[in-house]
């Protein structure tokens, strides 16, 4: 009766533990699909003419109001200027990374001069506050769980334990309960030989 009950319990502990593991993969399946689903549409902003020091040569220059706005994604440059002449620059003449917020000039030859003091017109794409804050709390959501359920393998562990020790005293009390039936039934045959 004793081992039956205390299988039962560990029975109770392990589909309650399968409970919680199931609804922690559902939270992060759940989190994760709506991690950039939520049809948020993307905001744009706009530079005209920013000279921030910037030239056409070898050297990789960050676009000032690029990659450091909020909710940055990417950016296109519409027009890059001479500021000497205002002469446009060929897109030849550069390459630009618009996942970084980077200009940079194409290889000296495809290039065809250093252009020292350039302004540069541009677009960036970014995400509006309410999206930002939206990925912010499924972010927080999904880290909480999966640190959560990082532990699941100890809880899976313990939980074997207890039903192993279950086991192992179920079956020592059965023994137990048998060695002493039996232990009597001896007892009563050798008093009655002598």
């Amino acid at each position: 009766m004793g081992a039956e009950k205390s299988l039962k319990g560990a029975e109770t502990i392990f589909l309650a533990l399968l409970i919680i593991g199931l609804m922690g993969l559902l939270f992060l399946i759940i989190y994760g699909n709506l991690s950039g689903n939520l049809g948020f549409s993307r905001d744009t902003a706009s530079y005209l003419n920013e000279s921030g020091g910037y030239s056409i040569n070898d050297t990789t220059y960050t676009l000032a109001n690029g990659a450091s706005t909020p909710g940055f994604v990417s950016l296109s440059v519409s027009a890059v200027y001479n500021s000497t002449d205002w002469a446009i620059i060929g897109a030849a003449n550069y390459t630009v990374d618009a996942t970084a917020g980077t200009i940079t000039g194409t290889a000296w030859g495809v290039r065809t001069y250093n252009y020292t003091n350039v302004s540069v017109s541009y677009a960036v794409t970014y995400k509006a506050t309410s999206e930002r804050n939206t990925d912010a709390v499924i972010g927080n959501l999904t880290t909480g769980a999966t640190q959560f359920f990082s532990f699941s393998n100890v809880w899976f562990i313990l939980t074997a334990i207890t039903i192993l020790i279950g086991i192992v005293l179920g079956v020592i009390g059965l023994v137990r309960k048998a060695g002493t039936s039996g232990m009597g039934a001896g007892k009563s045959k050798s008093q009655f030989v002598s």
